[in-house]
């Protein structure tokens, strides 16, 4: 059936008499029927909507004026909202995690399609991995590719010293953005969802999972609940199945790595394909925040001083983020030493004595010489 998500949901808000969910979702299925060219049906029901409004029911739908939750101790929000056209994330990732995400969103634009053949859709994706590898990009495209705002929790107003606070606050945003079609982002997962048999933790916090669990259980199948951390070691094992999809996102690989470079610097410089491997040999190991950091502080460097971004640049700013050169390098030459070998051994075939002279801007025959001397 089509539309069943939105339908279900008006439905559902009826029965409960909520009245914002049922105004929210109407006005999503409106927005669905302009975009799939029904103008009547959408029409019709924006009628239906505005006479409702007239009589003093007032649309709750997420917008830049809504009230969010709040902790009632503190008085300070539960979450932040990152709406559809504040969102210009763009995401880099290996081609596994890009498929595997795009099935995620496949499975969330067929929902029709799984309705109609008794199927669920699946709505909770857990991602893990070390940090700066993407996990909070991919919530941002997540929202973005389903045109949704994206609610992201607040740790630090989630979590209470007071007993019982914490429970009180997750079944609040819970609640919220049950009313409400967006994606709900729990990121450093593992302060709110630690394994319970963890005899370090106080009974609050295994109190705090039980609550998480139990709100997960009554999301509806139609909302979505994105959650990452970077210590997946220490989560609760039925945290783990309460989530369908589970996306351990990596550090970047060799296409990845190329991907970056370019987006980075395409409004720059357009660097060749030998010149990519080379960046790819120095660059394996890192994040993908840490790639943008070397590249924004070479492409802020050019920009500062009125040049253009080149490749030496680039490097100058790696060596300076991975501390090529020691402190006791009290010289240039002695400089250029560490230099020259953190390139060789990158990849002897990629770094030629030439290509290793022209990045550090000096002669073949003073690379050979520091080679030779070691």
């Amino acid at each position: 059936m089509k539309y069943a998500i939105e339908m279900s949901k008006i439905i559902e808000g009826a029965l409960k008499y909520d009245r914002a969910k049922v105004v929210n979702y109407t006005r999503l299925l409106i927005d669905k029927l302009q975009t799939e060219g029904e103008q009547r049906g959408a029409v019709r029901f924006k009628k239906i909507l505005e006479s409702a409004e007239s009589h003093n029911l007032q649309p709750m739908g997420l917008d830049k004026t809504s009230a969010l939750p709040v902790d009632n101790e503190s008085r300070t929000m539960l979450a932040d909202v990152i709406y559809p056209d504040d969102n210009h994330i763009e995401v880099i990732l290996s081609q596994n995690n890009a498929d595997k995400l795009a099935s995620f969103l496949l499975n969330y634009r067929h929902a029709e399609k799984l309705y109609a053949a008794g199927i669920g859709l699946v709505n909770t994706l857990l991602m893990y991995g070390p940090p700066g590898c993407g996990k909070t990009k991919c919530a941002y495209f997540i929202a973005k590719q389903l045109n949704m705002p994206l609610v992201i929790a607040r740790l630090d107003s989630l979590i209470s010293s007071y007993l019982g606070t914490t429970a009180k606050n997750i079944r609040s945003l819970f609640e919220f953005v049950q009313k409400i079609p967006c994606v709900l982002f729990l990121d450093e997962f593992d302060a709110i969802a630690k394994a319970r048999d963890d005899n370090n933790e106080l009974g609050e916090l295994k109190r705090v999972v039980n609550s998480l669990l139990q709100n997960i259980d009554l999301m509806s199948k139609d909302s979505i609940v994105i959650a990452a951390t970077n210590h997946q070691h220490l989560l609760d094992s039925a945290v783990w199945r309460r989530f369908e999809y589970k996306l351990e996102i990596g550090l970047p690989d060799a296409t990845a790595i190329k991907q970056m470079i370019q987006l980075f610097s395409h409004q720059h410089v357009a660097f060749d394909e030998k010149t990519l491997d080379e960046f790819v040999a120095a660059f394996t190991g890192l994040s993908g925040a840490n790639i943008e950091v070397i590249m924004n502080k070479a492409i802020r460097f050019a920009v500062v001083h009125d040049l253009p971004l080149s490749k030496s640049q680039i490097y100058q700013e790696l060596f300076v983020f991975k501390n090529v050169v020691p402190d006791e390098a009290m010289t240039n030459k002695q400089a250029l030493v560490f230099k020259a070998k953190f390139l060789r051994g990158c990849d002897s075939k990629l770094f030629s004595l030439q290509t290793i002279a022209n990045i550090l801007d000096c002669s073949k025959t003073t690379i050979q010489k520091i080679l030779s001397e070691d």
